[in-house]
């Protein structure tokens, strides 16, 4: 909810309160007032709803998941590796692509603000969304980087920009790594030994 929105919503809460509920004295209470500013801030922090721009400086989890304010954003359309999950570069040695990944993410957007618009889903428990900096679509920029893959379960298609990072052997292209989604797909399906 947008924090226009919210403050109106809590003003005309609150002198509705205010005008309905005057205490024993006669005189009208201030607490339905400071109820409805209270809820009306409570409604500006609630997470981003879908077609709800979220905008500010982006703290940076991984290859695919940004913070911005309060709200956990995970990059629409894009399946970045895991921080913890290594691939090989074109010696075979192994090296820790999921944190190259978030670095790279990180690098690239720096102290930018980001605008993030919020799609219908969430996943893992965050909110998911096409972000961007300035024109910039920054799941665009992973996958033509080579940081990260298509989610071949998302409408959006960075296919060519994936080609093309595979055809110039970037990023994760360079070597040898394990599709994040199917590696995922296979660490939900181990169950451990009881």
């Amino acid at each position: 909810m947008s924090l226009i929105l919210g403050a109106l919503l809590a003003c005309a809460a609150g002198l509705a309160g205010t005008i309905l509920c005057p205490d024993e004295t006669g005189r009208r209470s201030r607490l339905p007032l400071l109820a409805a500013l209270l809820a009306g801030g409570l409604a500006w922090h609630a997470p981003a709803q879908a077609g709800e721009t979220l905008r500010g400086p982006a703290r940076v989890l991984d290859g695919e998941t940004v913070v911005v304010g309060v709200s956990r954003i995970s990059l629409y359309g894009i399946v970045a590796p895991d921080a913890d999950q290594t691939c090989s570069d074109t010696q075979d040695r192994p090296y820790a692509c999921g944190r190259t990944a978030a670095r790279a993410l990180k690098d690239h957007i720096g102290g930018a603000i980001i605008a993030c618009e919020p799609r219908s889903g969430t996943a893992g428990g965050a909110v998911e969304a096409i972000c961007r900096v300035g024109d910039e679509d920054l799941g665009a920029w992973m996958v033509g980087r080579g940081y990260a893959v298509p989610d071949r379960t998302h409408g959006l298609d960075y296919t060519k920009a994936a080609e093309r990072a595979w055809g110039q052997h970037l990023g994760l292209w360079s070597g040898v790594f394990q599709d994040p989604a199917e590696r995922r797909i296979r660490q939900v399906d181990v169950v451990p030994a009881t």
